[in-house]
């Protein structure tokens, strides 16, 4: 697949343990709240640690179900996934962290492990986590910015404090979030305005629980939420995902393009999911029952079952 395509995500979203080990099925992203004011939890509709507001841009560390587990301001939390939308925000404060290593990590110029190595830090080293891009945080270090992964980051016992997040132990029992929509900041660098619209209108409905049959934003199968998003955008396609994909031209994995949509399936002919390309080896979906509209890496099982992208929107 292209390596130089644009990768738009919500960022959306990415949840956390207390040693901030990221699952290897799960990418990082950034995501900001829609909310006036969004608890951060410890736990799925725990005890409330925090009050994150309006705009407040998170690092989404996981988003298997409808409570994403975040990073906000030196805190690692839950929030309900359907108060958070896009943004291609990458530089932006997540607080001070700890490595957590045998002995050294490498702290390296560019987000992976081919780059130039800036310095060696120490288990126990405290850093300042200034946004995330490809997966890797973005630090600053002794006067330096550079990039650590995250499976060496810690924010436990480091956390700040900010008018963005803080305790409200009064509001524990409460789980009430009021939302008030903000525009989505979803965007797309490239030449089509049609593809950059798919992909902003799609990023809104991230953390929409699944439903069966389902085709509005109260709930969304897979076809039926690919449909409404091309029918609000680009134009009505069929609401069965095996039809959307006989009545798309093909395109192969390496030819995907933002916007376009992908299918699933033991063959051409048993189409059973789909989803839209968003760049960077990554799609957006609505899974099955239990789990909500969120990203996925294009790898893996969703990989082996790939059947073809189906083009919609000639540039």
């Amino acid at each position: 697949m292209k390596s130089t395509k644009k990768f738009f995500r919500i960022a959306v979203t990415g949840m956390l343990a207390i040693s901030m080990l990221l699952p290897n099925s799960l990418a990082m992203y950034q995501a900001k709240v829609k909310a006036d004011a969004l608890y951060l939890r410890e736990s799925p509709g725990g005890d409330v640690i925090g009050t994150l507001s309006q705009n407040t841009v998170v690092a989404v560390l996981n988003n298997s179900n409808s409570w994403f587990k975040v990073v906000s301001n030196g805190k690692v939390g839950y929030v309900s996934g359907e108060y958070l939308t896009g943004t291609t925000t990458t530089d932006f404060s997540l607080g001070k962290a700890k490595i957590v290593c045998d002995t050294t990590v490498n702290f390296r110029s560019q987000p992976n492990t081919s780059s130039s190595v800036l310095a060696s830090l120490k288990n126990g080293t405290v850093v300042d986590v200034t946004g995330v891009k490809s997966n890797w945080f973005k630090v600053t270090y002794n006067g330096k910015t550079g990039y650590v992964h995250p499976d060496y980051i810690s924010f436990s016992g480091t956390q700040g404090t900010s008018s963005n997040s803080g305790s409200s132990a009064s509001n524990n029992s409460s789980n009430s979030e009021t939302i008030v929509p903000s525009a989505n900041a979803v965007s797309y660098t490239g030449s089509s305005e049609k593809r950059a619209e798919v992909l902003e209108y799609a990023a809104q409905f991230l953390g929409t629980p699944y439903v069966y049959g389902g085709s509005t934003p109260s709930g969304f199968d897979c076809s039926g939420f690919t449909s409404y998003v091309f029918a609000n955008t680009v134009g009505t396609i069929p609401r069965v995902a095996q039809s959307q994909f006989d009545a798309t031209t093909r395109v192969s994995m390496d030819e995907l393009e933002p916007g376009d949509l992908v299918f699933f399936g033991s063959s051409a002919s048993s189409i059973s999911h789909v989803g839209i390309y968003v760049g960077d080896d990554t799609f957006i979906h609505s899974p099955h029952t239990g789990e909500v509209v969120k990203y996925e890496s294009l790898s893996g099982t969703y990989e082996t079952r790939f059947q073809g992208g189906g083009r919609v929107i000639f540039d």
